[in-house]
């Protein structure tokens, strides 16, 4: 039986698709099932989806032959740009923080004049200067749209967003940062040729730099040498710049990175001064977690466990972003695909059944008075037979050019696979988007109405119509903030369908 106690992470690499099935129960979170596949050839590349449809049916035939079944679940970012950053606000707040946010984000080269999502939390504040401070999550808002449509395709409930470094250190946090406030914790996560660190002091997030692997450092050692210095840097740095910081370090580094040498720890641990310094793959990484293991997989994903803890509120590390808003109860409770799709059919079919019901309503009454002329027996003369049957004639003839008028109507109509079109609005629908209203007018143009959890979601589902080939030029006509409806945001979008000549 599936309740919100069972939920699902999943990990998206350009490698591997990683499954962790979590359950929370008496005796704490338990893996229950855990399952991974190759991503196929081609799926992604260079950090982005280049074939959706690919990628969404290795995930549901990942999930159905592994009978993995969760009402919830979350998804790694894995698509490139990524933006992490750490803002120090000023002291006098500006008013609308979410704007001033956003025109910092601008300033990043990797998104600058692109469509943005991103979501921000508070972290905490400097003592020594006073003021508050921001940890922003940003990526291109087409990236966030075509993970989101790759997991509605997959019959996916998405609920959750995030970087895999966040999944990490939430699976990790019990045993690696809860508890350490004489020294500071450093995380080194590598994949997909991407290096992202990030430092924990007193329990917070305090720092994080996301950076691509040098080029030049193709060869194993150079390579780790490569991560050596990097994470020097930033414990120089401290050392340095921050006056209050701890001189004791805890470094763990997690790579997915064949390249990197057997003998990677011993090496790490020559070239940083840092005792405490552990190395882990995702063969091993697990052993770090306090989770229970219920699951025949011998190497769970440590990140596709982290997202599955997020939806279980297990989320000791306190950073609340995603970039894939929560639905709200009341637009859950609405949310009834198939009533949707049951009414559209419906009245779409209701014409035609007319149609068809007329012409046999007139060809039955036809066949009715020739049947009454034939079995008329006492006829006054020729005469009124001939009358008779030469109206009769009229109305077959008139019947017959009113058929063929039909069929060359019926044949000029343009038709539309409505099954497809009406399964691709369902996968387009995001998770926190309730449509009210469908509708057409007479300038042939649908309309959708319906209430969102954000204007941001509502952006999102447009944009997600605007990719099915089934729809021309979706476009939002208004959006609102309904103080009637909890704070929700209503919109209407209107769009043209793109039809084909029936045959």
């Amino acid at each position: 039986m599936l309740d919100n106690k069972t939920v699902l992470g999943i990990d998206i690499s350009q490698s591997t698709i990683n499954m962790a099935l979590l359950r929370d129960g008496a005796d704490g979170v338990t893996l229950v099932k855990a399952a991974h596949c190759p991503v196929p050839d081609g799926a992604i590349k260079d950090g982005k989806i280049e074939d959706s449809v690919l990628l969404s049916k290795a995930i549901k035939t990942l999930k159905d032959t592994n009978k993995i079944r969760a009402r919830r679940a979350a998804v790694s970012l894995f698509s490139q740009p990524v933006l992490m950053q750490i803002i120090d606000m000023p002291k006098n707040l500006p008013a609308n923080i979410g704007q001033f946010i956003h025109n910092e984000v601008k300033r990043c080269v990797a998104l600058s004049g692109k469509e943005i999502a991103l979501d921000f939390c508070s972290i905490g504040s400097l003592a020594q200067r006073g003021t508050s401070r921001i940890f922003v999550l940003a990526t291109e808002a087409e990236n966030v749209a075509g993970i989101a449509r790759v997991c509605n395709s997959a019959q996916l409930n998405i609920e959750v967003i995030e970087p895999p470094i966040l999944a990490y250190a939430r699976a990790f946090y019990p045993q690696k940062i809860a508890g350490r406030f004489d020294c500071n914790v450093l995380m080194g996560i590598i994949q997909d040729n991407i290096l992202t660190l990030g430092v924990f002091r007193k329990q917070n997030l305090d720092f994080v730099r996301s950076k691509e692997i040098d080029r030049e450092a193709t060869q194993p050692e150079e390579l780790c040498y490569w991560l050596a210095d990097q994470i020097n840097t930033v414990i120089k740095f401290y050392d340095v710049e921050v006056s209050d910081s701890y001189p004791q370090w805890e470094v763990t580094v997690v790579a997915d990175c064949p390249q990197l040498p057997e003998g990677v720890e011993e090496t790490l641990k020559a070239k940083v001064d840092c005792p405490e310094l552990s190395f882990r793959t995702p063969q091993n990484a697990f052993q770090d977690t306090f989770i229970n293991q219920n699951a025949g997989s011998d190497h769970p994903s440590v990140v596709a466990v982290g997202l599955g803890m997020k939806l279980l509120d297990t989320d000791d590390i306190n950073l609340g972003v995603n970039l894939l808003p929560l639905e709200s109860a009341e637009v859950k409770s609405f949310k009834k695909h198939v009533l949707i799709t049951a009414n559209i059919i419906a009245a779409l079919l209701l014409p035609m059944i007319f149609v068809s019901g007329a012409l046999s309503m007139m060809t039955n009454k036809v066949n009715k008075n020739i049947a009454h002329i034939k079995r008329t027996e006492f006829i006054d003369d020729m005469h009124s037979l001939l009358r008779e049957e030469a109206i009769s004639d009229k109305q077959i003839i008139s019947l017959s050019e009113g058929i063929e008028q039909m069929n060359k109507i019926l044949e000029s109509r343009h038709s539309l696979p409505w099954y497809e079109f009406l399964n691709e609005l369902r996968t387009a629908t995001p998770s926190n988007v309730r449509i009210t209203e469908l509708f057409s007018k007479a300038n042939s143009k649908i309309y959708l109405k319906g209430l969102a959890s954000s204007y941001e979601a509502v952006h999102l589902f447009v944009k997600m119509l605007n990719k099915s080939e089934y729809i021309d030029s979706a476009s939002l006509v208004e959006t609102e903030r309904e103080s009637s409806h909890r704070g929700l945001v209503s919109y209407e979008i209107n769009f043209s369908l793109v039809m084909k000549k029936g045959s």
